[in-house]
Order: structure tokens, then sequence, then C-alpha cells
């Protein structure tokens, strides 16, 4: 969905959204109903967050809360496994994240630590967000709730549900 702003071969070598400590497992993706027959298709094990949302099961190995587990997806040479239409949503739309904020206005973040973000991407990202993209995203919040994070500072905002415009934060 973002490869015409992203180079396949930054995402690839960067593994940064495709890894995750245990005490950040809860960022895996939501997975929406469609995601969720494709991947069970594929033998891909899944997992419930919290909050009853499918998820991708990361292979963890201990209690430890710093230890790392990459996606079962990630080929570490080659990137994900998955044809860029089968991803879900969520990974589709990285470094870019629907967020909620305290009153429960609906935002869309970004990532500003992903490698790969540029200062040209990142302006064009932006614009592709709250332009093109727009639709979508509020559609995805709208079917899919559960794949709609709290606010998290290390995310700056683009948009805010509250005025329909970009926001700086």
């Amino acid at each position: 969905m973002l490869t015409h702003l992203f180079s396949p071969d930054a995402c690839a070598h960067c593994r940064l959204c495709c890894n995750f400590h245990r005490r950040t497992a809860w960022e895996t993706p939501a997975l929406e109903p469609e995601a969720v027959d494709r991947l069970r298709a594929r033998n891909v094990p899944l997992a419930k967050h919290a909050n009853g949302a499918d998820t991708i099961a990361l292979p963890f190995h201990s209690d430890d809360p710093e230890e790392v587990a990459l996606c079962p997806l990630l080929d570490t040479t080659r990137g994900c496994t998955l044809p860029r239409e089968e991803r879900p949503f969520e990974c589709r739309i990285w470094p870019l994240r629907l967020m909620h904020d305290a009153d429960g206005s609906l935002l869309i973040g970004c990532y500003d630590a992903c490698p790969a973000l540029t200062p040209d991407v990142q302006e064009n990202l932006h614009d592709f967000a709250t332009g093109d993209l727009l639709p979508r995203l509020l559609q995805f919040a709208k079917d899919n709730p559960a794949a709609i994070r709290p606010l998290d500072p290390a995310y700056h905002i683009v948009w805010r549900s509250l005025s329909k415009s970009p926001v700086s934060a």
C-alpha cells in the first residue's frame, strides 16, 4: 500500500516492524477477518490479543520480557514472505498507526524512528495518509475497532478526527 513511498530493499533489511520484544508483543497486527482466513490457509500460527483481536503468534521461548521474536512470516533476507496484497492491513500501512486518545478521538500517527522514513518520504507519506489513503484508513478503523491502538507518544500525530485535517504534535 505504501510501496510507492518506501524502498523495498530498505524495508527488507530493516525488519524493525517485524520483530517484537515479549513486552511489546501486544503490538503485533490486529488481523482483519480476511487476513485471518488467508493466514489460516497458509497454516500460520495465530493467537489472540488481550482485547480479543486475532493476531500472529510469535515464537517466544521464555518469559523474559526482553526476549525478541521475529514475525514467523519474515524471511530475514527477503522480508515478508506474503504477497503484498495478502499482508495484514496494519503491516501494509506501517509506519502509520491508527490510535485513539483519551477522549476516543481517532488519530493517525507516524513512527518517526522507522529507518526508511527519510524527510522526503515522510512528507509524501503525510500527504498520502491525509489524502488518498484516508478513506481506507477510516473504513478499516470502522470495520476493525480492535486494531485501533491507544495513543503512543513514540508516534507523532498526522491526522486527528476532531479537526478532520492534519495536526502537528
